[in-house]
């Protein structure tokens, strides 16, 4: 991961961050083998326990400018990042602008030059936390061109200079453009996924330039449409549907991308309970009080610090990239029950119905980040309130950018209101609450959840 390249050179500035983000330091870190060496740096200079440390990227006042063209501006990898951020921190205080322009390059698009963009989207903000994601309509369509290539490379170098000139307090990061879809059906510009994935692949080197975060999004969605195809070629095609803009639950893996490298932490609650010793016997990020047996059934509460993703499992698709990704090992909100007696049992969260597991998958663990769980709606609610509020969001930008209206700076100061009115209803929706808990045996054979 191209984050550990970059924390080495930067291992001072990351314990200065620790200081002033300390309610996100020592949050438990994935024991993959490519975060070894990012682990191992802290740990010799936290010491032993801080094997399972890590500092998440954005602090507490942080304010977050979006800066791309039209896979920005769908507002979808955005609000993602905003609900992995606002579930997994609730008390993390980040505000978030998005400064997207369909049609947009590096050298700017109809909306201005890179340089009125720069000047108008981008410094008013005064951002703290910059992201940048081009590359695809700098390829003009058309298989790998060295002049248009040198043109982009240029251009985005011009870009960097001007932004770093704008937000001078701003930690920039990079994120490589997604590929034009040839692999899951036809294509209407031959070569040009050629392209784009060679735009995307010149991304590190620019970041390098200026030591810039720089994020692989290009592989991810590269790598889940090959897999996509060869597991259902129907739903695959849908995944990026005019080979260009990915679709909304792909933007969650592309997400997932920026989260992974900003160093956030995957769990959101884990809870192991011993039946025969009415116990606790492991809990990180939460607080579980009560437990009682009453009979072969068993009750507790948990307070939880975070909540889990709103992803929709409504949809078909979203569930398709649930199952073809590994979205869930970035939301893991685990419970386990030891000692059981043999059997099926339903779980109930505030007398609602779970689902029905066996003792065996309970003793395994079950990710309740994955089911329809009261905390689960409270995050689909904090997302609904966040969709309306990106809605005002660009509908100010369309009023302010591609208008000379008179009036406009009044009609942009009520769709502001109405975004601080959205806004307000988030944070409501991040209040969490204590949860009760009961597992009861089921005294009739029931088919487990699969």
């Amino acid at each position: 991961m191209r984050f550990v390249r970059f924390l080495f050179p930067r291992l001072s500035m990351l314990l200065q961050d620790a200081s002033v983000s300390g309610q996100v330091i020592a949050q438990k870190i994935s024991a993959s083998s490519s975060v070894f060496a990012v682990t191992f740096a802290v740990a010799v200079l936290f010491g032993g326990d801080a094997l399972h440390a890590q500092v998440f990227y954005l602090h507490n006042g942080d304010r977050l400018t979006f800066y791309g063209d039209s896979i920005t501006a769908q507002r979808f990898y955005t609000r993602d990042i905003q609900d992995f951020v606002a579930t997994r921190y609730p008390n993390l205080q980040v505000t978030y602008h998005n400064a997207a322009v369909p049609g947009d390059k590096v050298t700017g698009g109809y909306a201005g030059d890179a340089a009125a963009r720069v000047a108008r989207d981008v410094k008013p903000w005064d951002p703290t936390v910059l992201t940048v994601m081009l590359g695809v309509n700098d390829g003009d369509y058309v298989p790998p061109d060295p002049r248009i290539f040198a043109d982009y490379q240029e251009g985005y170098e011009r870009l960097i200079t001007m932004l770093l000139a704008a937000a001078p307090r701003a930690r920039i990061t990079l994120i490589e453009n997604t590929p034009y879809d040839e692999i899951t059906h036809g294509t209407e510009f031959p070569g040009f996924m050629a392209t784009t994935e060679q735009n995307a692949k010149a991304t590190p080197a620019l970041g390098q330039r200026e030591s810039l975060h720089v994020v692989d999004a290009y592989s991810p969605v590269k790598e889940l449409l090959e897999h996509a195809k060869a597991a259902d070629p129907s739903f695959a095609s849908l995944l990026v549907p005019d080979r260009i803009h990915p679709s909304e639950p792909l933007h969650w893996v592309m997400a997932e991308s920026v989260m992974k490298a900003w160093r956030i932490d995957p769990v959101v609650s884990e809870v192991t309970l011993s039946a025969a010793s009415q116990g606790v016997t492991h809990s990180l990020r939460t607080k579980v009080s009560g437990v009682q047996t009453h009979g072969s059934a068993l009750d507790w509460d948990q307070l939880d610090e975070a909540l889990p993703l709103p992803f929709n499992f409504e949809n078909a698709l979203m569930n398709f990239v649930l199952k073809n990704s590994d979205l869930a090992s970035c939301d893991q909100e685990m419970l386990k029950v030891e000692h059981l007696q043999p059997g099926a049992y339903k779980l109930t969260i505030d007398k609602r119905d779970v689902g029905t597991f066996s003792e065996v998958q309970l003793s395994m663990g079950i990710n309740l980040a994955l089911l329809k769980t009261p905390m689960w709606e409270q995050a689909r609610e904090y997302d609904g309130a966040l969709e309306r509020r990106s809605e005002l969001e660009q509908a100010d930008f369309v009023l302010f950018a591609e208008t000379d209206l008179k009036d406009k700076e009044a009609a942009s100061r009520i769709l502001r209101e109405g975004e601080t009115v959205f806004e307000q209803k988030a944070q409501e929706a991040l209040r969490i609450s204590t949860h009760h808990y009961s597992l009861v045996p089921l005294n009739h054979t029931i088919a487990p959840n699969s």
